[in-house]
């Protein structure tokens, strides 16, 4: 990373711990000195990475991916100003580097390094912030929710829209031996072709999950930035000895996956972008479940398009896969009957130009860590083949990822 160097210290090395004791430290100095903090790992790579922003502020920022230092960005699902809190990657720590990094002639960042050794000896238990729970927040039961996608195939078949994705949250409790670092690490194992991340923000709160879905991912090699966005759609669950190859979809499934897809291409359409590669869709596999997905991709360089990143960022998102579509009267559906704030959840996250690379990903499977508590989110595709007692099992299978791992079942 350009911006950064490493800061020399003989006091430790960080190489000979784990990567959860390391996170650990960077959580309790986040909690200690109001400091935000976010940690990740990219699917089907191994090393896991964690920030810390020094500044004490979690600043707003708008969504110009190419004009941003390095950091951490995270967006909630409803955010009409286009700016979301950004973590700046003051202090750097990649797995199995002997060194922190730290942004070049920071007091600052030199004095919480500091701090983060004394953690880092401590070895204590994982703290994060934490924020009242939303005054809207609703554990629905399943009569509501049925009742609620119901209303959402009566309006697809007025020809109000064509999908809509309803969710639904609810509340479990934490065990009592719960450590987010050691959570992270338990996702990273098991959930290896996800994207896992957790972010911790003084008075916005901590959320963690292990997300398939991305968003906008923009990477270079040999010189050449290639921008990639996945059209993912349609659920079941793992079953038999090659679920990959012996899986069936229902027509629902196929159309609800194809109107992604289709939304995708209409973006690439509203900023005449024609040449885009098509990969799909095809079966992949998150966890304990199955999805239809269809592949994306655009070289930046022949197409001449740098800004494309936040270009597509501003037109997907919400994406018709997490709100439905046409967007603003699906959108207005989810308004109208959830009844709460979904917040971070189906919103999205991801580092940004972290090794000149910016990995954006929808913010599915995903938590947020309470006092005590915790806070499940899931949604399901609604179209007009849909049946609400499968809808609501499908979000209970999206919940039971996260919720497995939190109580260790």
């Amino acid at each position: 990373m350009k911006e950064l160097e490493a800061i020399a210290s003989q006091e430790v090395d960080w190489s000979g711990y784990a990567f959860d004791d390391v996170l650990r430290a960077f959580l309790n100095t986040s909690f200690y000195r109001q400091l935000s903090v976010a940690a990740w790992r990219l699917p089907n790579q191994r090393a896991q990475h964690v920030i810390l922003d020094t500044s004490g502020e979690a600043s707003l920022t708008e969504w110009q991916l190419e004009e941003l230092t390095p950091g951490f960005i995270a967006s909630p699902f409803i955010n009409p100003e286009e700016k979301s809190p950004y973590i700046r990657a003051d202090i750097y720590y990649r797995s199995g580097k002997s060194e922190c990094e730290a942004v070049c002639g920071s007091n600052q960042a030199t004095e919480v390094h500091t701090f983060l050794h004394q953690q880092l000896k401590k070895q204590q238990s994982a703290q994060v912030h934490t924020v009242p729970l939303d005054a809207s927040f609703s554990s629905l039961e399943a009569t509501t929710f049925n009742n609620m996608v119901a209303e959402a195939v009566e309006a697809i078949e007025r020809g109000d829209f064509k999908k809509v994705v309803p969710s639904r949250s609810k509340l479990v409790p934490l065990p009592d031996n719960f450590d987010a670092a050691r959570t992270f690490q338990q996702l990273c194992d098991t959930y290896p072709t996800a994207f896992v991340s957790l972010f911790s923000i003084p008075g916005v709160g901590t959320w963690m999950g292990a997300s398939p879905e991305i968003l906008v991912s923009i990477s270079s090699k040999k010189n050449r930035k290639t921008f990639r966005t996945v059209a993912l759609a349609g659920t079941q669950s793992v079953q038999g000895e090659n679920p990959l190859k012996n899986a069936a979809w229902r027509q629902k499934e196929i159309e609800e996956q194809a109107m992604v897809s289709r939304y995708i291409i209409n973006c690439f359409k509203r900023i005449r972008l024609r040449e885009f590669e098509e990969d799909g869709p095809k079966t992949t596999a998150a966890g304990n479940l199955l999805h239809l997905r269809t592949d994306f991709t655009v070289d930046m360089e022949a197409t001449n398009f740098p800004e494309l990143g936040s270009v597509m960022l501003k037109l997907l998102h919400p994406t018709s896969a997490v709100c439905g579509m046409p967007k603003a009267s699906a959108l207005d559906f989810i308004q109208q009957y959830e009844g709460y704030d979904r917040s971070f959840f189906s919103g999205f996250l991801g580092p940004v130009n972290m090794q000149e690379e910016t990995h954006l990903f929808v913010n599915l499977r995903c938590m947020q860590l309470l006092d005590q508590r915790a806070a499940l989110y899931a949604g399901a595709g609604v179209t007009i083949d849909s049946e609400p007692e499968r809808e609501w099992k499908e979000t209970e299978m999206k919940m039971r990822t996260i919720q497995q791992i939190m109580t260790n079942e």
